[in-house]
């Protein structure tokens, strides 16, 4: 019995030796011959198609054969989405074209694609066996960039009626190919104005999600709703294709107080004067009240503040007041122009809690002879701006006056 067995066991080994063999010599007997694809490239959104015959290199015929098509992500949905059966396919190229059409998703990236034609079937020969082939189609799909530019990270974070604010553009390619030769264009829509000299940027190369920042000082003199506009053209990554868009970015515009500051009475004073007072009228010229004024006077030699300290509980807009201080000139002081500068520091009802504004002014004091002929004339203003979580830069401004000799 263990014999008989043992004989019947082989010669069914023997048996599925010699399919194995024989499937393992049909596998990928069937390939793919004069393939086209068409567009090419193929473009993000529209479809791509694929024809073919079938080539048998097995040698002799391949029957029930089951052909199906399979596409890797996002490449999907296809016509026909049906398996395809074929009766026979002859030895070599067979003149039956087939063709498929896949849809190509418009957030496709730019890149290669593979979609597979998977083939079951069988073949003839001693035995009949079930053998398959995998046959790839690859192609490139090309996707359209397209930029994008955004304000982001302003300095200080708002922009304030009067004054300048740093922001930043950031240009984004947000499209899904690659975008070449960008050249980004910045312009002042009404009541802004660019005070950067560089307003033209230019990027050779942007791919998908990549950004770049550039820097632009803008100013405004108007409250409410104000913007800048971005115009920008690039390329495709072949540059073949041009594209182009305008862009509005907004900006949000705050009211502010302004100083114009205004050189008052001085009495006479010569070198070894002590305790002369200089009298400042100090006009809110802004569209916001000012609160918490302190204003500090520093000069140069031979000139001392005594006095050297004012303060304003609140000035409201289009309000006036006068400070005075008091100064001291050596004895051994020469007769000239001498510069003093007027240092503001103050807050506004819509600042952050810890935000402080300030600005200069600056002036001259004229210190006449021993007999005395004091003068206080106005210089070109230079405004600095600090804040306590932002840097402001105030815009210049004018104050001209002489005291009688």
């Amino acid at each position: 019995m263990n014999a008989k067995y043992l004989r019947m066991f082989a010669a069914v080994m023997v048996l599925l030796s010699g399919v194995a063999s024989a499937a393992s010599v049909l596998d990928n007997s069937l390939s793919l011959a004069n393939v086209s694809v068409s567009p090419n490239p193929v473009i993000a959104g529209g479809n791509v198609t694929i024809r073919f015959q079938l080539y048998d290199s097995y040698g002799s015929f391949l029957n029930t054969v089951n052909l199906q098509a399979s596409g890797s992500y996002p490449i999907i949905n296809f016509s026909p989405a049906r398996t395809t059966d074929i009766a026979n396919v002859n030895p070599g190229v067979n003149p039956q074209q087939y063709t498929y059409t896949f849809a190509v998703p418009a957030t496709t990236p730019s890149g290669t694609y593979r979609i597979y034609f998977n083939a079951t079937y069988y073949g003839l020969g001693a035995t009949e066996v079930l053998a398959s082939s995998s046959m790839p189609v690859t192609f490139y799909v090309q996707n359209k960039p397209s930029i994008k530019v955004m304000l982001v990270n302003p300095s200080p974070p708002a922009l304030y009626s009067g004054y300048n604010q740093t922001v930043r553009i950031e240009i984004e390619n947000v499209g899904y190919g690659t975008a070449r030769n960008i050249s980004v264009s910045v312009g002042a829509n009404r009541g802004v104005s660019i005070l950067s000299s560089v307003t033209t940027f230019f990027i050779s190369n942007l791919t998908q999600g990549q950004a770049v920042n550039e820097s632009l000082l803008v100013g405004a003199q108007n409250t409410g709703s104000a913007s800048i506009f971005a115009s920008s053209v690039y390329y495709s990554s072949n540059l073949n294709q041009r594209f182009s868009s305008i862009q509005d970015l907004n900006l949000s515009i705050a009211p502010a107080a302004q100083f114009s500051v205004s050189s008052g009475s001085m009495p006479e004073a010569g070198p070894g004067s002590t305790d002369v007072p200089v009298e400042f009228t100090i006009t809110n010229t802004g569209t916001s009240e000012a609160q918490q004024v302190q204003l500090n006077l520093q000069s140069s030699y031979p000139i001392t503040p005594v006095a050297s300290t004012a303060y304003i509980a609140d000035l409201p807009a289009g309000a006036s007041t006068n400070v005075t201080f008091l100064v001291s000139v050596d004895s051994q002081g020469v007769p000239g122009n001498y510069p003093v500068t007027l240092y503001e520091q103050w807050k506004q009802p819509n600042g952050a809690l810890n935000q402080q504004f300030s600005g200069s002014d600056n002036y001259f004091i004229t210190v006449g002879s021993q007999s005395g002929t004091p003068a206080l004339i106005a210089a070109a203003i230079v405004v600095v701006v600090i804040a306590g979580i932002a840097a402001f830069r105030l815009r210049g401004r004018m104050a001209a006056k002489k005291q009688k000799k």
